[in-house]
């Protein structure tokens, strides 16, 4: 599968399904993942993240409105969720989803496994982290004329802690991208990419960082 390539609808829920509780939380706030209940993402957007020795961090994953979070797929050791924006959620018994609903949240959680892994292994940096804006903006963006415009408000330490490298070489190539017209940042950590990225990724950037 493509990176660029659209990713399936969210899944909606049948009538009979209702949550057991709702949850508010603020940005960088951690989330539990409970043994025997599923959060449904009703708005805002969430990771999930380990933390290595000294405080690095790593994504595994990252998460938005109708997705499912919880124990889909046996969790990494020391696995936890935290909100990337204000967000609300939804608890709901595991054993109350339909095993249709069921089967897609786990096999989506494996095919954004599978994506992230494939991102993580491009070569030079700068195609990563082109690659994680492209699938970023059509998993979660909004198609415009020319482009798309990703409303994630992802930070620049996010961004870096998503594709294994710093804060300071993801503000060097989102600088480099600018000046080429593959992007342009807009306020509050949006962005807005060029429709040519999708055909040209493996062309116009040269240059290792």
């Amino acid at each position: 599968m493509s990176l660029s390539a659209k990713i399936p609808a969210s899944i909606a829920l049948p009538s009979p399904i209702y949550p057991i509780r709702d949850r508010a939380c603020q940005r960088g706030e951690l989330l539990p993942i409970l043994p025997d209940t599923l959060w449904r993402i009703d708005s805002g957007f969430i990771r999930t993240v380990v933390w290595h020795y000294g405080g690095q961090a790593a994504t595994l994953g990252i998460w938005g409105p109708g997705d499912f979070l919880g124990r889909l797929v046996p969790p990494v050791e020391g696995c936890q969720l935290e909100c990337l924006t204000p967000a609300i959620l939804s608890g709901i018994p595991a054993g109350r989803l339909p095993y249709n609903a069921l089967h897609e949240a786990t096999t989506s959680h494996l095919e954004q496994s599978q994506t992230l892994l494939n991102i993580l292994h491009c070569r030079p940096i700068s195609m990563r982290l082109m690659e994680l804006l492209i699938w970023l903006a059509h998993r979660f963006g909004s198609e415009v004329e020319r482009g798309w415009v990703l409303d994630l408000r992802l930070t620049h330490q996010a961004i870096a802690e998503s594709i294994g490298t710093t804060r300071v070489t993801v503000t060097r190539m989102l600088q480099s991208f600018e000046r080429e017209g593959r992007v342009k940042r807009l306020h509050h950590h949006r962005y807005f990419l060029s429709g040519q990225n999708d055909a040209k990724n493996r062309g116009l950037s040269q240059v290792e960082f």
